[in-house]
């Protein structure tokens, strides 16, 4: 279908085109408010309960790629640290995802980078379980936002395959 005028170039044409934007739009601000809520708990909930906010989880999450290239160590990294990591890889990736969004040639690399995201997600969710850690509202908005961010494109590409 070809592009109409004014319509983002990343959209399939008409209407759906800009209900995608508008889901994206929508999915960022959820994406973006989580980092100010309470994302996770470390520890038994009571006093001694250690609660991050969003932004302190992704600032974690990133900084432990450097654990992974920067330091040598033996062995390795460890399997958490490298989980973390993959975490901490959701929201650039997301970024990434946006920007992808404004071609519709880049339609391949939408799908690889949202599948990659998906996959971090699951790291997120296994770290969660391995060190006993609690998701909390934060956690559950930031989760929600980015698959909101991503929905357009699985319909859209559901709707080309089907």
């Amino acid at each position: 279908m070809k592009r109409e005028a004014g319509m983002p170039s990343g959209s399939a044409g008409g209407s759906s085109g800009w209900v995608a934007w508008v889901c994206r739009i929508l999915g960022l601000c959820v994406f973006v408010a989580a980092f100010f809520l309470p994302a996770i708990r470390s520890g038994a909930a009571g006093p001694d309960a250690v609660i991050f906010p969003g932004w302190k989880c992704a600032s974690v999450a990133l900084s432990m790629t450097t654990a992974l290239f920067g330091k040598t160590v033996s062995g390795g990294p460890s399997t958490a640290v490298l989980l973390v990591a993959m975490s901490g890889w959701i929201n650039p990736l997301i970024v990434l995802f946006l920007l992808f969004c404004v071609a519709a040639r880049l339609r391949m690399a939408r799908a690889i980078v949202a599948v990659v995201i998906l996959l971090c997600m699951g790291a997120t969710w296994s770290f969660f379980a391995l060190q006993k850690v609690t998701p909390l509202t934060g956690h559950y908005l930031w989760i929600a936002g980015a698959l909101v961010i991503l929905l357009p494109e699985v319909i859209m590409w559901r709707n080309k395959h089907t």
